[in-house]
C-alpha cells in the first residue's frame, strides 16, 4: 500500500492566505486609521471628521473638501463599505454614499498608494459650489443645481487626472438678475495636470460656450462667449456686464482667470 503524498504549501495557498489577512485586517481595523489616510493620499484635499467603525464598514459625521488653494467646504454624513471584488483583486475599494444638506452622492471610491478613482459616481450640489471653482465665478451668485457624473475618473499624487466627466449645471440662475439663465454643460477631460473644460448650451435665453483649464495649483482659465436672446438682453444686463462689451451681435467675451 502506497503512502499518501505529502501536503505541499503551493503559490496559490500562500495568496489565499494573503487574502484572508486583508479581509480580516480590514474587518477589525478602526475607522480612525481612514482619518489619517485619506488627507495623506489627497494631499490634504479631503478629510474625514468624528469617524465610527472599521475600514470595512464605518461611517463619519462629516467629510470635508478643499480643492486646491479654496477654503474647506463640509459636504455631509458619510458611509463607506468595502467591496470584496476590489479585496480579491487585491485593490482597495469602497461603496460610498454620502448625504448633507444641499448634497448627495453615491459611487465607488478606489484608493491606493498613487491616487485614488472614482467609478460609476454621481454627485449633486447646490451651483453656489461654482465659486469653489473660481472668484469670477463667485461674483455670478451662481443657483440652481449641479450634477456631476462620471464612469472612470483618476486622481493621481501630482495633480494629475484621467478619464472623462460631465457637469450639468441645471435651472441655472443667477443673484444678479431675476430671469433664469438655461440649463448648461461642461464636458471635463483629465489631463496632466487637471481638467480640460468645454462648455456648451443645452437651453435657455442665454447662450454659454467656450474652453479652458482647471488645476489645482493654477485654478481655472477659461474664454468663452455669452450670447443672451434679443428679448432678453435687458433682463440679463445685471450679469452681462460682468463679461466684455457687447459686440454688434449682441454677443460678450467671458475671461476667467486672465
Amino acid at each position: 500500500m502506497s503512502e499518501p503524498a505529502a501536503f505541499r504549501l503551493r503559490p496559490l495557498h500562500y495568496v489565499f492566505a494573503v487574502l484572508v489577512y486583508l479581509v480580516l485586517l480590514l474587518a477589525w481595523a478602526p475607522a480612525s486609521l481612514l482619518v489619517w489616510a485619506l488627507p495623506y493620499f489627497t494631499h490634504e484635499t479631503v478629510w474625514l471628521e468624528h469617524a465610527e467603525g472599521s475600514v470595512w464598514h464605518g461611517q463619519a459625521a462629516g467629510l470635508v473638501l478643499r480643492p486646491g488653494n479654496s477654503r474647506a467646504v463640509p459636504l455631509g454624513r458619510v458611509n463607506w463599505q468595502v467591496r470584496l471584488q476590489d479585496v480579491f483583486a487585491a485593490r482597495l475599494g469602497y461603496q460610498i454614499e454620502l448625504a448633507g444638506a444641499d448634497v448627495h452622492a453615491a459611487g465607488v471610491l478606489r484608493a491606493g498608494f498613487k491616487g485614488m478613482e472614482l467609478q460609476a459616481a454621481r454627485v449633486e450640489l447646490p451651483a453656489s459650489w461654482l465659486g469653489q471653482v473660481s472668484p469670477d465665478l463667485e461674483q455670478w451668485q451662481p443657483g440652481g443645481k449641479l450634477i456631476f457624473e462620471t464612469a472612470s475618473l483618476a486622481f493621481d499624487r501630482n495633480g494629475g487626472t484621467d478619464g472623462e466627466a460631465i457637469l450639468h449645471w441645471r435651472d441655472a440662475a443667477s443673484g444678479r438678475v431675476r430671469r433664469p439663465l438655461g440649463s448648461y454643460r461642461a464636458d471635463l477631460v483629465g489631463t496632466a495636470s487637471g481638467f480640460e473644460v468645454k462648455l456648451s448650451t443645452e437651453a435657455g435665453p442665454l447662450q454659454l460656450q467656450g474652453s479652458g483649464l482647471w488645476s489645482p495649483a493654477r485654478g481655472m482659465t477659461f474664454f468663452g462667449l455669452a450670447r443672451p436672446a434679443p428679448d432678453s438682453r435687458t433682463d440679463l444686463e445685471g450679469l452681462l456686464s460682468l463679461f466684455g462689451p457687447a459686440q454688434a451681435n449682441g454677443s460678450r467675451a467671458i475671461r476667467i482667470g486672465r
